[in-house]
């Protein structure tokens, strides 16, 4: 939602009132102030009315009225003028989080100096940066869970910064397309990871007491031994894009000189080339993905990288040597935060995501891609040999052959062309613009990490290099004087991991009881407070008192540590209760119930998988 001025719009805790690193003019600017009919002060920057010149504080009033009809969960404002805008938004939205993207030092202290400490501290922003520190709203926002944010421009400010204006629309619209994608993936995996996260439990917890246990069996050890064990070396991520085709001869080569690392898909894929991936990345919950690890040979060169919520065919086929990353659901902190799994992977929606953060939590400065493609070139969507190909043309039969399903595939996603990193385009779809936002957000995160593309047919991605395969092999060539391979040190240092995490551990039984106290404390608050409200609906007065009543019980909700375990699920329900403020106390007991209802329904959920999964009884 864009707002534009025109002259006739639950808190986290507040930061600090000024930026960390507010920038310097690049030109000395010239600030006025001016009195208006209605006796305010109006403000000029170089001769331009940042407010209205008759009433701007009546402007601000209408501004901040057409912002919030909308309904925002969020406000971002770029110019703090004067600040009326702020102080009425503040007024009459003091519950929304509220952002300043700031492009000048100098204005913001005049608004400051201008309107009183006092007016600051009762009407300052959650969080001020400026243009140039984007990744730190992108940052507040999602930990404000906010999903439509508004943003509020003055068009004085516009005008004088319409780069910094259009950075900032755009940043707000990749972070609204990538929350709603992990929204819609949370209502359709939501479940499948509770579900494959307590399945992994109960195998690994049928193993206390047993001193002979399978290799597949136990818990796995966490990522915390990977990170910075191998500073400054190279890393290649290899994805099953159609792409990869081109560069298998090379990444023979490169595979002496770099650590490789797989994406599930690409795994099987290169060991037929006789590549043997040091690392695997396996995190999706379904169960067709597992089948990508059918039949892999050399697993004790391989470490496997997993997420707890990860299928758990997985934990059973696999009985090389693996790792879990900490988990990014509640259920799975939960149990991370007990068993001492600490470092976690960025998670861009995409297993080449997870894989690139791995790549830098080892060390790597310099991470290269192959096959990772993000789109479609050729009219193809992976390579020669992956599962996926295999699966597509076992499938096809005379009515319907393996075309026919790969045109579905192209064209079901709504394809269309994107540039190309040599230049011209391919076939890409929505989802792939999320990754590419990813990894364009990481460039510019971590500018100590050079990322390049090694196949030119992949899409481009902005801030990401490209380089010939060729070229790189020459850059890597360790000369005759280093008769010792790179991936000598490679070798040796994944050797002495892979001892270290093949010793699986069981679960201790504290925290399954845990777990099930928590599930249990958060189930009967959720049921007080919906037997309370039902209650209440039967009244035909609601008494102030029995509201009193209610954030009693909400107090008792909020003190639980552990209730998020049930939000995970409820989080649906919840924001469909909370889309309208309740404009009178009975539709508050109504909106109150449904609250409570969800929360009740996903902590049944919660213990009716312990009870099936043999997880309450297992002593």
């Amino acid at each position: 939602m864009i707002h534009n001025s025109n002259n006739d719009g639950n808190h986290s805790d507040r930061t600090s009132p000024r930026p960390a690193s507010p920038p310097e003019p690049s030109r000395e600017e010239t600030f006025s102030l001016q009195p208006t009919r209605s006796g305010e002060m109006t403000l000029l920057w170089e001769g331009r009315f940042l407010h209205s010149s008759v009433a701007p504080r009546r402007e601000a009033r209408r501004l901040a009225e057409r912002v919030l009809q909308e309904a925002p969960d969020a406000l971002v404002i770029l110019g703090i003028g004067l600040g009326y805008h702020l102080e009425e938004l503040r007024r009459q939205a003091p519950s929304l989080p509220v952002a300043l993207v700031e492009p000048s030092r100098e204005l913001l202290d005049l608004s400051i100096s201008h309107n009183g400490q006092t007016w600051w501290e009762t009407y300052r922003p959650d969080l001020i940066t400026t243009p140039e520190n984007l990744e730190d709203l992108t940052l507040h926002l999602n930990q404000w869970g906010s999903y439509t944010p508004a943003l509020v421009v003055l068009q004085g400010v516009a005008r004088h910064c319409p780069g910094e204006e259009q950075n900032l629309r755009e940043t707000l619209r990749r972070y609204q397309k990538r929350r709603e994608v992990n929204r819609n993936t949370l209502r359709r995996f939501g479940k499948l990871w509770v579900r494959n996260t307590l399945r992994n439990l109960a195998s690994s917890g049928r193993t206390w007491g047993n001193s002979g246990k399978s290799p597949s069996e136990g818990i796995w050890p966490g990522i915390d031994d990977l990170a910075g064990s191998l500073p400054g070396v190279p890393a290649i991520i290899c994805g099953a894009g159609p792409s990869l085709d081109t560069v298998l001869p090379n990444l023979a080569i490169l595979q002496e000189r770099c650590l490789i690392i797989a994406v599930d898909t690409a795994l099987k894929v290169l060991q037929r080339e006789g590549i043997h991936a040091h690392c695997a990345v396996v995190a999706d919950p379904q169960y067709w993905n597992t089948r990508h690890l059918d039949n892999i040979n050399s697993r004790e060169k391989t470490i496997v990288v997993a997420e707890p919520a990860t299928h758990p065919r997985i934990f059973r086929l696999w009985g090389g040597a693996g790792v879990l990353a900490a988990s990014l659901f509640p259920l799975g902190s939960f149990i991370d935060h007990r068993l001492g799994r600490t470092q976690k992977l960025g998670a861009g929606g995409s297993v080449a995501t997870s894989a690139w953060d791995l790549a830098r939590l080892m060390g790597a400065r310099e991470i290269y891609l192959a096959g990772i493609d993000l789109g479609f070139p050729g009219s193809r969507t992976h390579c020669k040999g992956s599962f996926f190909e295999e699966r597509l043309i076992l499938r096809g039969h005379r009515l319907e052959p393996a075309e026919q399903g790969l045109y579905r595939y192209l064209h079901g996603a709504h394809a269309e062309p994107v540039p190309a990193a040599r230049g011209g385009s391919l076939l890409s779809d929505k989802r792939m613009e999320v990754y590419r936002s990813w990894f364009a957000e990481q460039a510019r995160q971590h500018p100590d990490v050079t990322t390049r593309l090694l196949t030119p047919e992949s899409s481009a991605i902005d801030g990401v290099g490209l380089i010939c395969p060729k070229e790189l092999e020459k850059q890597l060539d360790p000369g005759p004087e280093n008769k010792e391979p790179p991936a000598l040190a490679v070798d040796q240092v994944l050797a002495r991991i892979l001892k270290t995490v093949s010793r699986r551990k069981t679960m201790p039984q504290e925290i399954l009881q845990g777990l099930r106290e928590s599930l249990t404390k958060v189930h009967t608050i959720a049921r007080q407070g919906a037997a309370l409200c039902q209650t209440l609906q039967n009244h035909r007065n609601i008494d102030p008192r029995d509201l009193a009543r209610l954030d009693r019980i909400d107090q008792l909700l909020c003190s639980c540590s552990d209730r998020e375990l049930a939000g995970f699920l409820a989080n649906q329900g919840l924001e469909e209760a909370a889309a309208h403020a309740p404009s009178s106390p009975r539709e508050a007991v109504a909106q109150a119930r449904e609250i409570y209802s969800a929360l009740s329904q996903a902590c049944t959920y919660h213990q009716d998988l312990l009870t099936r999964y043999g997880l309450d009884s297992l002593k």
